[in-house]
């Protein structure tokens, strides 16, 4: 992961003192986050996820 990711990962969740204060447990916390994610299983049919897509509303 790239230091702009990590600092948009950071910025999005509101973690900016957290990650000033603790920078070698945030990048943890983000590679764990990562590992874990790439485990996950993912179905390409949107009938078999367990709840509908979200669809924002167009003006």
């Amino acid at each position: 992961m790239t230091d702009e990711e990590i600092a948009a990962l950071v910025k999005a969740a509101g973690l900016e003192d957290t990650a000033a204060r603790y920078p070698a447990d945030v990048r943890a916390a983000l590679a764990q986050l990562a590992r874990q994610r790439g485990q996950l299983p993912r179905s390409g049919d949107p009938a078999l996820e367990p709840t509908p897509a979200f669809v924002a509303p167009r003006p």
